[in-house]
Formats: structure tokens, sequence, C-alpha cells
């Protein structure tokens, strides 16, 4: 009766092993693509991070939301990195500005270390890219891209906090809405795989 346990439970463990790793082969953290259209490769981390102006969630009430994700660009060898920023401003909603206000210039903040950066363009051509890379929370979310270099975005894997603040005479603050370890985790990778 053991033996028979015993194979059942090593038979159950491999198919379990063998989904996970095909769950993983499916899914990769760092995702490479050929855009059809420009014949640059893109390549981008599979999770962005969430970032709002409160770390407490309610969803009864109405709140600012930053996605913010790395993207490299290759032409023929010349490699550019950019920070895709998906923006649900709520304030820019109310307003008729095409772009909402302060996110021109923003600073983050990894660690304890700074860092500006101004916007390079407010759709995918600024980059070179045909397509959207990330999905946005919401449809009527803003895409933002600014250049940055691969140390910044090393920086955003290794500190244990991260902040946004927006420009502008009314600047605001956003924080990681919650403990985003499979961003992080999906960040880092796209470090390594950047570094090779």
């Amino acid at each position: 009766m053991f033996v028979r346990i015993r194979r059942s439970s090593t038979a159950i463990l491999i198919a379990l092993v063998s989904i996970l790793s095909a769950c993983a082969a499916a899914n990769p953290a760092v995702v490479e693509k050929l855009d059809d259209v420009t014949a640059v490769t893109v390549t981008r981390s599979r999770t962005p991070f969430i970032m709002s102006s409160d770390t407490l969630f309610d969803p009864k009430t109405p709140r600012d939301y930053v996605q913010i994700g790395a993207i490299e660009v290759n032409r023929m060898g010349n490699l550019k990195y950019y920070l895709w920023l998906g923006i649900s401003d709520l304030d820019h909603y109310a307003s008729a500005d095409r772009h909402p206000g302060g996110y021109e210039a923003i600073i983050l903040t990894a660690g304890g270390e700074e860092f500006p950066v101004d916007v390079h363009g407010w759709t995918q051509d600024a980059i070179g890219i045909s397509k959207p890379v990330y999905k946005k929370l919401f449809s009527s979310s803003v895409d933002a891209y600014y250049e940055v270099t691969l140390e910044n975005i090393q920086l955003l894997t290794e500190a244990d906090s991260i902040k946004l603040r927006t420009s502008g005479s009314s600047p605001k603050e956003f924080v990681l809405l919650y403990r985003q370890n499979t961003a992080r985790d999906d960040l880092a990778e796209f470090v390594i795989t950047a570094l090779q």
C-alpha cells in the first residue's frame, strides 16, 4: 500500500512540475517580438507595475492610477530603452486637454535615488513601433513614453520602494498599490536579458 501511494505521489508531482513548466514557458517574464511594420525588435517585461495615489484600495473611491512597464527597442543593434506609462488621471478626464497635465516631466524615486525624465512621446510612433506594447488598465488611459537608461530600469528592480511624482503647479505622487513581486521579478528578468 505504501509503495502504491508513493508511486502515485511521485507521478502527481511529476505531472504538476510538467504543468508548471509548461505554464512558465507559455508566459515568459520577458516578451520579444519583431514589429512587422517598422522592422524593429521590441522587448518588454511581462507585467507592468501598478501605482496609485493611495496605498489603500477602496473600489468605491475613484482614484488616479499609473502603470509602468519597461521597453527595449532594437533597431539593427541600436538599443533604446523606454518606460511606458499607462495614465488614468481623473483631472485629465474632466478637462479638455489632450494629454494629462504634469506628466511632461516626472521624477521617479527608486529606493532613495531620484531620476527625472521627460516625456519622449504620447504614442507608440514616438518610439518607432506600430502597436501598443502593454495592455492598459482602462481603455480611456493615456499612453506616455519616457526615454531612460538600462541603469534607470535596474534601479527600479533593486529598490524597496518606488515613487512617481508629476510636475506642474499641482504635482501628484504615486506609490506601488500593493506588493508586486511578479512585476519586480519580470522587470529583473528584463534587465538580465538586456545585459546578455
